[in-house]
């Protein structure tokens, strides 16, 4: 039995899962033929364990019954770059970056979150700016419990955006232009973690797994006999028991899928003085507000990575030039392929749009 933070692993017959914007994506086991899905020396293995405010949930074939190792290598790999990445931790690497570059200095950063950074920056550019990793001064402001005041609002949006920073590529360092801005890696971050997760699993001899880390999936080969892992989308709409209602189903595997969008999470945005409106927890890096309407974007990709930013910045471009952005989208990763679903007001209706 496993202990320490996770779930005794099990063997299970098979999974599906939901590609939906929730802060957890639904993995509802479904019921088939052992032997017909697998050599009877191979058995099924799921663990779920805690990280990064959520939680990472693991599937995998191997033909061993002693699996532990392989879940305390992902626990050990998925509190690493919590370390690296997390804004809620005071003492992680980023929020350590960020109060050193208050002083507009120049600070260097570590190999991993370097990388990440220069990740980012890449999909800032070639997004326009829809896909921008330094709003974490707004992002605060709007998850804090007491309503922020207007000259709080104000001074988090003058705080906000990825053209507050410069980089230094021989150095490897950044500096800030203006104090006070944070970045928040949300945006990419559990796609970083599924993958490095997913390397860790091919290291060691496991080639069929899902790696799911709050909806962010990092997927191997497919189980034997099968054309690949079952994923189930969902309308970007609730039913008034707040079910999800699915849209279709398909198969994927050796690669990574995202889904992006406002279904779930609601923060706060500054409107006018006194009045408030709760839209989308994606913020439009060109207001400062989150979104409005109902969208809801499913990427899948050659990485988790790839998927989590691609589905985060395609999200921002819906309502500005969502097909000259998939054309884009098209040139810079021909693999990658794109659903999204769209609804302007709970009146109208969804409207389906697939490229790739």
């Amino acid at each position: 039995m496993i202990v320490n933070r996770r779930t005794c692993l099990q063997q299970m017959m098979g999974w599906t899962f939901a590609a939906s914007a929730s802060n957890v994506a639904r993995c509802t086991p479904r019921t088939i033929d052992w032997v017909e899905d697998c050599d009877q020396d191979w058995l099924g293995f799921e663990a779920e364990f805690p990280s990064m405010g959520s939680k990472i949930n693991l599937r995998w074939y191997a033909n061993q019954s002693a699996q532990d190792h392989i879940v305390d290598a992902a626990t050990q790999i998925a509190d690493y770059w919590n370390s690296v990445l997390s804004d809620y931790d005071p003492n992680s690497q980023t929020s350590l970056a960020c109060v050193n570059a208050d002083a507009c200095n120049w600070v260097p950063l570590s190999n991993a979150l370097w990388s990440v950074v220069k990740q980012c920056d890449q999909w800032n550019q070639w997004s326009e700016g829809a896909f921008d990793a330094a709003l974490g001064a707004t992002t605060r402001v709007r998850r804090q419990r007491k309503l922020a005041t207007p000259d709080q609002w104000s001074q988090a949006k003058l705080r906000s955006g990825w053209n507050l920073l410069e980089l230094d590529e021989s150095k490897r360092s950044m500096r800030f232009v203006t104090p006070g801005v944070r970045l928040d890696f949300g945006v990419i971050g559990k796609g970083i973690v599924a993958d490095r997760i997913a390397e860790k699993l091919k290291e060691l001899g496991i080639e069929r797994f899902v790696v799911n880390a709050s909806g962010n999936m990092r997927m191997g080969m497919a189980p034997k006999d099968s054309t690949g892992w079952p994923i189930s989308i969902d309308f970007p709409v609730t039913t008034p028991n707040n079910a999800p209602t699915e849209l279709l189903r398909m198969r994927f595997k050796n690669g990574g899928v995202a889904t992006s969008g406002d279904l779930w999470q609601h923060f706060p945005d500054a409107t006018t003085l006194g009045s408030t409106v709760r839209t989308s927890h994606i913020l439009d890096p060109s207001t400062g507000n989150g979104l409005s309407g109902h969208q809801s974007v499913t990427i899948f990709a050659e990485d988790a990575a790839d998927a989590d930013a691609a589905a985060t910045a395609t999200c921002v471009r819906v309502r500005r030039d969502l097909a000259g952005w998939l054309q884009t989208l098209s040139v810079l990763r021909p693999n990658l392929r794109a659903i999204v679903l769209l609804r302007d007001s709970d009146s109208d209706p969804v409207r389906f749009i697939s490229a790739g």
